[in-house]
């Protein structure tokens, strides 16, 4: 999903809430802040090796998955920041590994994974004030899930821990709720139904997922193989009728299948990239990311 993660690459912007001045002077820092990352990477990758306690490799492997995090490398990125455990919950470093974490997993195409880091966190810290931050991430991937009543649910709650003024905040939920009304949620496009319409019917399927022209072609493209299998079977051609008529069909039959399955869940993220780009401009407008 390239063109869904450059567009929310944009929330980028939420990583810097956790920037610190830890280990400030480093060489790895100073490459860092210099926008040399594959660099950084490199020497950060020194310091894990020679760290002498827990607390360091930790701090180090989290700045080299920046790092990544910086060169759209989000797996590997998440490949650095998914070994490391803390017992302690109240460490501020399991805070920001806990965000990056769910931030990749989202950029990365997984909003899924990045519910379920963001909810363990919620578990494990006692004090829900540093849930703000990852409100923003939550309700995005809540969207890309489909999940509307929670999405909602937890809008309503990040307009409740801003210091909004009564009257603000009274406007800001009834916007939310508005935005949640059944006539404004996008409309999605049932994968199961794309198929199936395009199993009965070949092309509705493509139609049915907003593609009409390459539906219409698929309908006469299928419909023109069949025509040349019967006139090749009345003329007495069974064999070629069956082999290079019927064959064929089979194959475009089901390519078309898969193909009505495919552009319906192209479709379901287009939509969801311009539902969730008003949230954007929303949050980055009105709301406190500090």
């Amino acid at each position: 999903m390239p063109n869904t993660i450059k567009f929310f690459f944009s929330f980028i912007f939420l990583c810097g809430i956790f920037l610190n001045s830890a280990a400030t002077g480093s060489k790895g820092d100073r490459l860092y802040a210099s926008g040399q990352y594959f660099e950084a990477s490199i020497e950060y990758e020194r310091m894990i090796f020679e760290a002498e306690n827990q607390t360091d490799l930790y701090y180090y492997k989290y700045k080299k998955a920046l790092c990544y995090k910086k060169l759209r490398d989000f797996g590997r990125a998440l490949n650095e920041l998914q070994p490391l455990y803390f017992t302690n919950a109240n460490d501020s470093l399991f805070q920001r590994v806990c965000y990056e974490q769910s931030l990749c997993f989202y950029l990365n195409g997984e909003p899924s994974k990045a519910l379920w880091k963001i909810d363990e966190y919620f578990h494990r810290s006692a004090d829900s004030t540093t849930h703000k931050v990852f409100m923003p991430v939550r309700l995005l991937c809540l969207n890309e899930t489909f999940q509307w009543e929670e999405a909602k649910k937890c809008f309503r709650r990040f307009v409740q821990m801003q210091s909004f003024s009564a009257e603000k905040e009274a406007e800001m939920q009834l916007m939310v709720d508005n935005l949640y009304k059944k006539r404004n949620l996008p409309r999605i496009r049932s994968i199961k139904k794309a198929e199936n319409w395009s199993r009965f019917i070949p092309g509705s399927g493509q139609i049915y997922a907003g593609k009409t022209g390459e539906g219409i072609v698929n309908f006469l493209l299928n419909a023109s193989i069949l025509a040349f299998s019967a006139q090749q079977a009345f003329n007495g051609f069974y064999i070629t009728g069956y082999l290079a008529g019927l064959g064929f069909f089979n194959k475009t039959y089901q390519g078309g299948i898969k193909r009505s399955g495919i552009l319906a869940s192209q479709k379901n993220k287009e939509i969801i990239v311009n539902f969730n780009s008003g949230i954007n401009a929303l949050i980055r407008s009105d709301f406190e990311l500090n």
